[in-house]
């Protein structure tokens, strides 16, 4: 929670008061539904929107044999995580425990529950869990294979949730978030599974009133605020969009106009006209396109037309992506990413297959980046291997996105997201002056400002550190977005934004750090890019970057301006994949040898002293895991103003 002073500072009067009037009708709201109670029969009944279009024949091997090995997995009670690798957990599971720490949560109502708790556990363990994901998985196996034993194993596995989970009761009734996903879930398998079939009749009124449940506590705990908002807010509308086009009666016909003028309004409200999701992170960019992915095929599936500019926006947000992806589409972790689904689709079920959780990148999203050629009037990228369940045709070569080529270009801006990728050949450079997420406001920001990511041949060289996990210790969730787990410059020991180590404030971060657009130019085929954060002006220091991108070199030259001495730490992160050997760690000028795919030359000099530390750190590519890099730290001290280069050079 902020502050109430950093409340009434950075939002007006007017905000202020709407906030105060609305936060006392969620509360009437919330009173509202628990004297209603949990409902005895349901005044509507389920329908069938073509969310999904199945086509099982066209489903290719490789996507087929994912999706059956994951759910032969679940059917013998193991539990596939990305992060967390497949889980015995029995079948069915406990629904609330945190199976990595062995703590479980009390079953009493859910406002009376602690949630951050600082002793080893990880609220989001179980809420993964119960997110229910696994079960579109079950029903598209069912349809593969026609196997009985995976239409089953689905029905048990839905009952028992419900049973194990009684309304308003647990830790999987805390946020509305949590409900939303769920609901969608069992939305999807339903549209797998449905109609019910003779004997089925019980199973599928109950599933029934399990929605309307979902859709009653949703709306009485919308995670909406004038102030500040994002994916929390966004899975509650889609959530409810969701839910109101599978059922019909009393009332869902509004509902379904109303999220979805909602959902259309709110793409407008958390995506820059650029693509990029405001929450200025990776990872909430793919759970954010995937809301609003969902949101649009909920259209399609009821015939009702989106507005030109959601459809316009969401194209951007796919053209966004494939601006960052690698080739094989794996987007760079930037800021804060758990994980988050909609579905999972086949990079993910791939991946828990057939990788070790260090092995594993939840960025890894090509299959998601290859449904916008059927959304987006001609758009083709990545081949999908999901398609099929949408009625979707075989994706055709890459060309363009929304109009822009994305593949060829030298240099594409992003510059509302602040973020720069410059292409030589087979490498590229991507640079970041990302603005703090929403408006400063945000709980995702990372103190990343002017930090540089390196790919060599698709490889990354120069990485970001990941974030690990959220609440299970403090420290290393603060380290993992601190600046020093960043390719960029700490000076005086001091954060761009200040990061308070209290254990409550896991999810705040400071708004110090303003940063300059970026600027670029291309001239004899040698790029220069130029950006500045002013996260050290605190302490009398502004700090600028620029990139020089040739063929065969990157040159970073930082400069400092301000008065005084200071202490400055250049550091840069480097993933397994490279083996580093120190070549002269003292002096003005130190270096390292890097070996991998091509031979690497780091040279960092300047006109004072320099002493460099090459260390082992901690990366995590997915939530819940980590594994070991190189950290190169290069020390110095020096009076203002100041100035230091660091040459990254390869064969």
């Amino acid at each position: 929670m902020r502050p109430i002073g950093f409340i009434l500072r950075s939002n007006s009067p007017v905000l202020v008061v709407r906030e105060v009037l609305w936060r006392i009708k969620k509360q009437w709201n919330k009173a509202k539904f628990r004297l209603r109670g949990r409902l005895d029969e349901s005044p509507v009944h389920l329908c069938w929107p073509a969310y999904y279009q199945p086509n099982p024949a066209a489903c290719s091997p490789r996507a087929a044999a994912a999706i059956v090995g994951v759910a032969d997995l679940i059917s013998c009670g193991q539990f596939p995580f990305l992060g967390y690798g497949t889980v015995n957990l029995g079948f069915p599971p406990r629904w609330d425990v945190d199976f990595v720490s062995g703590k479980e949560w009390p079953m009493r109502p859910a406002e009376r529950l602690t949630l951050i708790r600082h002793d080893g556990s990880d609220v989001k363990v179980p809420w993964e869990l119960s997110r229910l994901q696994f079960l579109p998985v079950l029903g598209k196996a069912y349809l593969l294979t026609a196997k009985e034993q995976y239409r089953t194993a689905a029905m048990r596995l839905l009952a028992n949730w419900i049973e194990q989970n009684p309304l308003g009761v647990g830790v999987n009734w805390t946020v509305a978030m949590e409900p939303a996903l769920r609901a969608m879930s069992i939305c999807f398998l339903l549209n797998l599974l449905g109609p019910a079939r003779e004997g089925e009749g019980a199973w599928f009124r109950n599933a029934e009133l399990s929605l309307l449940e979902h859709l009653l506590f949703i709306e009485a705990h919308l995670e909406f605020s004038h102030l500040a908002r994002g994916n929390h807010y966004l899975s509650n509308i889609v959530g409810l969009f969701c839910i109101s086009t599978f059922l019909e009666g009393p009332g869902m016909q509004s509902r379904r106009q109303k999220y979805q003028r909602k959902v259309e309004e709110e793409i407008l409200h958390q995506v820059y006209a650029d693509g990029g999701d405001y929450e200025a992170s990776t990872g909430y960019q793919v759970l954010v396109t995937q809301l609003f992915t969902t949101a649009y095929l909920l259209m399609c599936a009821q015939a009702a037309s989106p507005q030109p500019s959601f459809v316009s926006r969401l194209g951007s947000m796919y053209g966004w992506m494939i601006c960052l992806a690698d080739s094989s589409g794996t987007l760079p972790h930037v800021g804060d990413c758990d994980d988050g689904r909609v579905e999972l689709l086949f990079d993910d079920l791939s991946q828990m297959l057939n990788l070790s959780p260090q092995a594993r990148n939840s960025q890894r999203v090509s299959s998601l980046l290859g449904l916008a050629p059927e959304f987006l009037q001609g758009a083709t990228v990545f081949p999908s291997e999901d398609g099929c369940w949408y009625g979707m045709c075989r994706p055709r070569p890459r060309k363009e996105v929304d109009g822009r080529a994305y593949s060829p270009a030298a240099v594409t801006l992003l510059s509302q997201s602040g973020i720069a990728i410059a292409r030589k050949a087979e490498h590229e450079v991507l640079f970041f002056a990302l603005p703090n997420g929403i408006g400063g406001k945000g709980s995702h920001t990372h103190n990343d400002k002017l930090s540089v990511i390196l790919r060599l041949a698709g490889e990354e060289l120069l990485c970001d550190s990941g974030t690990c996990f959220y609440t299970r210790d403090a420290g290393t969730r603060n380290y993992f977005r601190s600046t020093g787990g960043h390719n960029t410059v700490v000076v005086d020991g001091c954060e761009q934004n200040a990061l308070s180590t209290q254990p409550k404030a896991l999810f705040c971060l400071g708004n110090d750090a303003a940063v300059s657009g970026i600027r670029w130019s291309e001239k004899d085929g040698v790029i220069r890019l130029q950006a500045a954060h002013f996260g050290y002006r605190r302490i009398g220091v502004n700090h600028s970057r620029s990139l020089v991108f040739s063929n065969c070199c990157l040159q970073i030259e930082d400069c400092f301006e301000g008065a005084g001495e200071h202490h400055f730490r250049t550091l840069l992160h480097l993933p397994p994949l490279w083996d580093v050997r120190p070549a002269q760690l003292s002096g003005t000028k130190v270096s390292f040898e890097v070996r991998g795919p091509c031979p690497v030359s780091i040279v960092l000099q300047a006109p004072a002293e320099l002493n460099a530390i090459q260390d082992q750190v901690q990366l995590s590519r997915c939530y819940g895991t980590a594994f070991s890099g190189t950290r190169i730290s290069v020390l110095s001290e020096a009076a203002l103003p100041f100035s230091m280069s660091t040459r990254v050079s390869w064969n």
